[in-house]
């Protein structure tokens, strides 16, 4: 089928260094038109049955482009019957992802870091933001004693109970008249004292539309909160596996692909008896490929 292919092929151009997709140069955020590294974290847990055989696996991304459509990745298997959240060895894999990004672009350091965190719960906010902030912060002053930059740390979240509906039913968008892609809530039912955001940067194909929640946990490069929303919802339309706008920001939606693609690696080297400490190093080795996750 045509459609099939024109997949498939969205991939290999893609996995081959390609751009499928990039904002035009009217849209483009202004945070972006600067050297800027845009990362994206998840970590994904073993089922409850394997909790003390298999390991939890992280995955960061990171742009290495001016589009932010090329991303290189890094996943880490950590220590079994870990079920927390945090990622253990974030200062070293931002700092490969720093010194990658500096090769790319001739030399030139991210004069900002955007990081996305997907699947961390309320709960886990300031644990895990003070450990993971700190360890990015870590991987800067490394790379270079006086390399401080700016960073924006926002986790998204899917799991939540919460819908959009338009307040005119005219105003509904397809045949289950859902909320127009780019809706916004951004006060009454979001955090009291903190910014947060909902926002529904995907057309509902079925069903009601499942907005996603945002919650800034830090920013110390002073972004407009309107500035941080449109670069969440214009990052959401550079997801290269399909040409429309996705329910999430690209860089979260690859480290969810890529720790669930890890999981089958690493599912099959227990599978035939091989899950030695050689043989995970050379996983975590091997899937660190641009765009590989595609």
């Amino acid at each position: 089928k045509p459609a099939t292919l024109h997949n498939i092929l969205l991939k290999i151009n893609s996995k081959l260094g390609g751009t499928n997709q990039m904002l035009h140069t009217s849209n483009t955020p202004s945070i972006l038109q600067r050297p800027v590294i845009i990362m994206g974290a998840d970590v994904t847990h073993p089922a409850s049955d394997f909790k003390n055989t298999k390991p939890s696996i992280a995955a960061i991304v990171g742009s290495m482009d001016a589009k932010a459509s090329q991303y290189l990745c890094e996943i880490r298997l950590q220590n079994t019957g870990q079920v927390e959240e945090m990622i253990s060895s974030m200062e070293e894999v931002t700092k490969k992802l720093l010194i990658q990004f500096r090769n790319k672009n001739l030399g030139r350091k991210p004069e900002k870091i955007i990081f996305y965190r997907d699947g961390v719960s309320e709960g886990q906010f300031l644990i895990v933001l003070n450990q993971e902030l700190a360890a990015i912060r870590r991987a800067c002053v490394s790379l270079e004693e006086d390399y401080n930059p700016p960073i924006t740390y926002i986790v998204a979240q899917k799991r939540h109970k919460t819908r959009l509906f338009p307040v005119n039913p005219k105003d509904g968008v397809g045949k289950n008249l859902n909320v127009p892609p780019g809706t916004v809530v951004d006060h009454t039912i979001t955090h009291p004292t903190e910014f947060s955001f909902f926002l529904a940067s995907h057309e509902g194909i079925q069903g009601t539309t499942k907005p996603t929640s945002y919650h800034l946990l830090w920013d110390d490069a002073d972004m407009k909160p309107d500035d941080i929303i449109k670069m969440t919802y214009y990052m959401c339309h550079t997801y290269a596996r399909c040409e429309r706008s996705v329910s999430y920001p690209a860089p979260t939606y690859y480290a969810h692909l890529a720790a669930f693609r890890a999981r089958v690696h690493h599912d099959a080297l227990v599978d035939t008896n091989r899950d030695t400490r050689d043989n995970r190093a050379r996983l975590e080795e091997e899937i660190s490929l641009a765009n590989y996750f595609m």
